[in-house]
């Protein structure tokens, strides 16, 4: 007993450790993006086709900053995958030990995947719908600092969510999730999808929380599929 104890606090410790070099990571690296942080801007600023305006002086500046601290997130997320693969899965798992540039790989691209929809079909429509309520008498002025943190926070779910297939294949590896549980539990998944698009999109409008909650959703049902072929497989 005592040195399970002893074992769960050596756990306790390693994950504190490795809190603290991710968060001093995401530091360092979101002061390197910050030189890079105005093209970026620039680069989203072509979905709107318009300047965006800053309502008091330092609005300019905390858009900037906003967005260097949403690339450092970005950045370091493959040391966060390694960190966790090497601490969690691995153990559990040695048989896929050896393939972990691959897994990390693979998620790389899920995430950038998530990304490429949101930036090129997602933001498009969402900040289209927007602002095509402007008329002749009333036109939007898009804050600089509200539009980063809606195309941010926008990309960075839609990239995290994209893993879930991946994430979900090797909870069934482990036994810890089984077709059973979708089948189960597909009507909640679809009210928690709606809610968390609801408190993710930025926007109060349903509109950008359908177009957030649909991938989503869809995502939970591809998790489904892989978790059921993971079971299947495992059956003589």
């Amino acid at each position: 007993m005592e040195n399970h104890f002893l074992g769960m606090l050596t756990e306790v410790e390693k994950a504190r450790k490795g809190l603290a070099i991710y968060a001093v990571l995401v530091i360092v690296l979101s002061a390197v993006s910050f030189a890079f942080s105005e093209p970026i801007l620039l680069f989203l600023v072509r979905l709107l086709h318009r300047k965006l305006v800053a309502f008091d002086p330092s609005e300019g500046f905390f858009a900037l900053l906003t967005i260097a601290l949403y690339c450092g997130m970005v950045l370091s997320l493959p040391v966060a995958a390694w960190m966790l693969w090497q601490g969690a899965v691995a153990p559990r798992l040695p048989e896929w030990k050896r393939w972990g540039w691959a897994v990390i790989g693979m998620a790389t691209a899920l995430f950038f995947a998530g990304m490429a929809l949101g930036y090129f079909v997602l933001l498009p429509a969402g900040v289209g719908f927007l602002v095509g309520f402007e008329t002749q008498d009333v036109r939007a002025l898009i804050s600089a600092r509200k539009f980063v943190s809606f195309c941010g926070t926008m990309l960075l779910v839609l990239g995290l969510s994209f893993e879930a297939p991946l994430v979900s294949y090797f909870l069934a590896k482990v036994g810890w999730l089984r077709p059973g549980f979708f089948r189960n539990k597909w009507r909640h998944a679809i009210l928690m999808c709606t809610v968390l698009a609801a408190v993710l999109t930025p926007t109060p409008d349903v509109y950008n929380l359908t177009l957030m909650a649909i991938p989503l959703i869809g995502l939970f049902f591809a998790s489904f599929v892989v978790v059921w072929a993971v079971d299947r497989g495992r059956k003589p």
